[in-house]
């Protein structure tokens, strides 16, 4: 699966327009869904949506900074349903904008105190966050909700949302903001309730603290793993850290693989060779790989990955193999077998060389005396020998701009493999709260 992370830093009001433009050429490309930034009501007007003040406020009364109106919000949803691209929610659990109390809005519009209430006995004591924005009313990123010590109440009160939310709009997933910090009865419970496409941010890059996680959650997580090697790899490291480094490795039904996203990405993030890791990642085994918008929309490589997508989607099944890595090379194949469904195999590889082309016979899974092509357009073609190697030219990585990188088939196959995922559809009916059952604790 591939998920299009749309949220970056700086968003600007018009999100739901642009998604809406957006949806054919994602769906074109392979795309499978859409991550929407978090899309209620917030303390800070301006920002990315991590500061929530409500749970049930989507636009309804007045348009949210970003997202537009409730029913600006719906459209796009229902537009990317349509091209078959599902939509996943980041979901926002521990922190509000405080200070508390914060009460949601009945169907009228007016504060109801006994629907669903935040008092401060919601919430745990105030600890520094990430980044300030809260000022004085609370800490960095807000106030934290304490689901160890109201008795459910917070617990109750965020599943029954969130289903809301997910019957209101057609959500068919979400990605947990911050998992690490929730005790497992929590995040299980948070997944079990609310079905589909689901997954946390579990910032650790030990493999065994991520399949703890998956043991005692069922949930899957973000790589981080593979996230801190392609950084190590931004930063210098051989190409060989590559090898079999990553969670997905170790449970690939639970892993969803990123290269940077909104809390990565910046001066402590992958800042050269983005592209090498995009091919990376889309062509790995796992449940998903993510696209960050920002990448593709702002630092200008959306033409690239589109390209990757494809080639991702159209070949890469089946069995991984490493075919070559040292320090400077690294090339890997997919056999192509998957099980029900036949590509033809894929073959990728890159070079770290700034200056010098390198050649080299490699292995293949394609068989003795293929004629293969490189999809990217950046190597020549190439025919295998009678025991199925082939000799591949890699350019060097000129201004260390990832362009060299090469993914091989055989030439004139482009089976696209059989994945039409079909969306939930909302009722929008955005002031029916009458599944909202939880009352305030006191």
């Amino acid at each position: 699966m591939i998920v299009y992370d749309s949220t970056y830093a700086q968003m600007k009001p018009g999100f739901s327009q642009r998604i809406k433009k957006m949806a054919p050429e994602l769906a074109r490309c392979g795309c499978n869904a859409v991550k929407f930034p978090p899309f209620v009501n917030t303390k800070n007007p301006f920002s990315l949506g991590y500061d929530p003040r409500t749970d049930l406020d989507v636009g309804q009364w007045e348009p949210l900074h970003i997202t537009g109106s409730a029913a600006d919000l719906k459209e796009a949803i229902d537009v990317l349903h349509e091209h078959g691209i599902l939509v996943i929610q980041d979901w926002v659990n521990r922190q509000y904008g405080g200070p508390a109390p914060m009460y949601e809005r009945d169907s009228n519009g007016k504060a109801d105190t006994a629907l669903f209430p935040k008092t401060p006995l919601c919430f745990s004591p105030p600890k520094p966050r990430d980044s300030p924005f809260a000022g004085d009313d609370g800490p960095d990123d807000g106030i934290i909700a304490s689901y160890e010590h109201t008795d459910n109440y917070m617990l109750n009160g965020k599943v029954q949302a969130g289903k809301w939310q997910e019957s209101v709009l057609g959500i068919d997933g979400f990605r947990l903001d911050e998992a690490k910090g929730l005790a497992p009865h929590v995040t299980s419970t948070l997944h079990r309730e609310r079905k589909g496409i689901n997954y946390a941010e579990v910032y650790d890059g030990d493999p065994a603290t991520l399949s703890r996680f998956v043991d005692q959650t069922g949930m899957p997580v973000l790589d981080f793993t593979r996230h801190f090697a392609y950084r190590a790899v931004s930063e210098g490291a051989p190409l060989y850290t590559l090898v079999n480094n990553g969670f997905c490795f170790h449970n690939p039904d639970h892993a969803f693989i990123y290269v940077e996203s909104n809390d990565s990405d910046g001066p402590f993030g992958i800042v050269n060779n983005k592209l090498w890791f995009y091919l990376d990642a889309l062509t790995m085994p796992c449940k998903g790989a993510l696209i960050f918008a920002k990448d593709y929309e702002v630092y200008n490589l959306g033409a690239e990955i589109r390209n990757q997508m494809w080639i991702a989607t159209t070949f890469a099944i089946g069995k991984l193999a490493w075919e070559y890595a040292d320090a400077s090379l690294v090339c890997w194949s997919r056999d192509g077998d998957g099980g029900t469904v036949w590509s033809g195999g894929l073959f990728c590889g890159y070079s770290s060389d700034p200056i010098n082309h390198r050649s080299e016979w490699i292995h293949t899974p394609f068989g003795s005396n293929r004629h293969l092509h490189d999809y990217t357009g950046h190597g020549p073609d190439v025919w295998t020998n009678k025991d199925g190697w082939g000799q591949f030219t890699f350019g060097p990585n000129v201004f260390g701009t990832a362009q060299n990188y090469v993914a091989y088939a055989p030439a004139g196959t482009e089976y696209r493999i059989p994945i039409q995922p079909k969306g939930r559809k909302g009722t929008g009916r955005f002031t029916d709260f009458g599944s909202i059952t939880v009352r305030h604790p006191d």
